[in-house]
């Protein structure tokens, strides 16, 4: 139906009616109840409602997101204090490295010392200087053999000096045998 297929009293009647009509204040809920009731709509659920399988799912991942971050910053950490340990071990060998060779250096400054005093009249001083070197030299050789239990020229030092020492106790023992106790 078209405007010109009025007459001019329907006209006057349509342009009479109201151009908007508001609807009443629950047509929107008897709408959504009625289209509930025919099956069209599904009951809603409040937003702020979660299902209990919801909620542990969403608990189940903030706990593996929180127990992955806490893992991954104990590895990092982790991570971080071998590095530390090892430069510390790499300072503490040069340091030890630095402090063999200074000690070393005294030791031979020492030997010589006692070599220019061997024609000395203080002998017995003499003796006990060169017993003391011994003993140094013998520690240190099996302080190597304990760091490199390969080390060939520790190993025949610790070996000459025991061969050394071996003899030295059959002599005063030869000794003994010749001396007449009253």
């Amino acid at each position: 139906m078209h405007d010109e297929d009025l007459t001019p009293e329907e006209r006057a009647a349509f342009q009479s009616l109201p151009r908007e009509r508001r609807p009443g204040p629950w047509l929107e809920e008897r709408t959504v109840r009625a289209l509930r009731r025919l099956g069209l709509l599904r009951a809603a659920r409040p937003d702020h409602f979660l299902s209990p399988a919801w909620a542990t799912a969403i608990a189940a991942v903030v706990l593996a997101v929180f127990a992955g971050g806490f893992a991954v910053g104990q590895w990092l950490e982790a991570r971080q204090t071998r590095e530390v340990l090892a430069a510390m071990h790499e300072q503490d060998a040069a340091r030890a490295a630095a402090l063999i060779q200074q000690s070393g250096s005294a030791y031979v400054a020492a030997l010589s010392r006692l070599a220019d005093l061997a024609d000395s009249s203080r002998a017995r001083d003499v003796q006990q200087g060169r017993e003391v070197a011994t003993n140094i030299l013998h520690a240190a050789a099996n302080q190597l053999v304990r760091l490199e239990p390969e080390e060939p020229v520790a190993t025949h030092i610790i070996q000459g000096l025991e061969r050394a020492a071996q003899r030295d106790t059959n002599t005063v023992a030869a000794a003994d045998h010749r001396l007449i106790w009253f």
